[in-house]
């Protein structure tokens, strides 16, 4: 009799005991807590980016609860995982601020992912130029033709469903603003929508890839001047007031041979100048003033012998996989494409000593995911 009590008793005490699910919770703490240690890692590595962190997470997370379920069960014996006892509010919170981490590193990467570049070049395609204005480039003759026309044509057979749009930027300011978000044409003008892309002459410099990402160069230009004079080189160029557009790299680098060029908005505005007689040059990129030499009657813009131009797209920042997409058409533009192209938009403003690039830069990875 008393065996059978002492049998009873001993079965008793080895049924485990129940606790609440916040008590069964509690070893997520630290696996979810190393999952947004490695997801913030992984955000501000470059090299892997947003996507791949998103990715790493989840096996991450898979695994802390899998090991919650186990130290319930009691699949581990040592002591360092086994459940605590008491204080439950602790380990409610702990559970609380787990699952709140979480869900902001999930809502972060949400917002701050690249879309497929596929789905974003779908439908209509705005792509942000100056219009009109560079011959040879853009112009509206007998339709849209130029050397950057040529190219945006290649990229929307690359991506199916892609529909052009071309959109007047007003200024070369506008070039970065509107891959940015709203924008204006001009002051106290309408906010317009956001450019995809931007494929006008836009030179890419370590300054401009802090705020967008460049694919590219598909072309490489070198500063010239447009003048009345017969010089060959910078230091025959008499240093009277020279025309430069606001904001240019051209503008920059006479800035920095200490000369104080005349600011304008725009190619145009200092060609007329320079017609008026207002100015006695005009500085810019040489294969954009050939054309407009042409118009004028004066010698081709001769080479200044520096200040290489390197063009390439225009895309919203932290887009690299848009970036390798248009990078590829560029890769097979430059192959194929590009010396008959140039011989029919360029050739005939008088450029004939341009030679393609050799290849394309690589893509700028993924930012910090707070970059913009």
């Amino acid at each position: 009799m008393t065996q059978a009590t002492t049998n009873d008793t001993t079965s008793t005490e080895t049924v485990p005991t129940r606790h609440p699910l916040s008590r069964q919770l509690f070893w997520l703490l630290p696996v979810a807590l190393a999952s947004v240690g490695i997801c913030v890692l992984l955000f501000q590595k470059q090299a892997w980016g947003a996507n791949a962190a998103a990715i790493i997470s989840v096996p991450i997370n898979i695994a802390a609860i899998v090991v919650t379920v186990l130290v319930d069960r009691g699949a581990f014996k040592t002591p360092a995982l086994r459940k605590p006892r008491g204080k439950s509010w602790r380990m409610k919170v702990a559970v609380y601020f787990t699952a709140g981490a979480l869900v902001l590193s999930a809502a972060f990467w949400w917002f701050q992912r690249e879309p497929d570049p596929f789905d974003y070049m779908s439908g209509e395609v705005r792509i942000g130029y100056n219009a009109f204005q560079y011959e040879g480039w853009h112009t509206d003759k007998n339709g849209e033709t130029g050397f950057d026309v040529a190219l945006a044509n290649e990229i929307q057979s690359h991506f199916e469903g892609a529909r052009l749009k071309w959109v007047d930027l007003g200024t070369l300011d506008n070039r970065i603003n509107a891959l940015r978000g709203k924008w204006r044409a001009s002051d106290g003008g309408p906010r317009q929508e956001p450019v995809k892309l931007v494929i006008s002459n836009f030179s890419s410099t370590p300054a401009r890839a802090e705020v967008i990402d460049f694919a590219g160069p598909y072309f490489v230009d070198i500063q010239g001047f447009l003048s009345r004079s017969d010089a060959k080189n910078i230091a025959e160029i008499p240093r009277g007031k020279v025309c430069a557009i606001k904001g240019s790299t051209t503008l920059a680098k006479l800035e920095q041979i200490h000369w104080n060029p005349v600011e304008a908005h725009s190619i145009a505005e200092c060609v007329n100048r320079f017609k008026s007689n207002e100015v006695d040059a005009v500085s810019g990129d040489r294969s954009v003033l050939a054309g407009y030499a042409l118009r004028v009657g004066v010698n081709p813009p001769i080479s200044l012998g520096y200040g290489q131009e390197r063009y390439a797209v225009g895309i919203p920042n932290n887009m690299p996989r848009l970036c390798r997409e248009i990078s590829k058409v560029i890769t097979d533009f430059l192959e194929y494409g590009w010396q008959t192209t140039f011989d029919d938009t360029l050739g005939p403003v008088g450029l004939s000593d341009s030679p393609p690039p050799q290849a394309v830069e690589p893509c700028e990875p993924a930012a910090p995911w707070l970059k913009r």
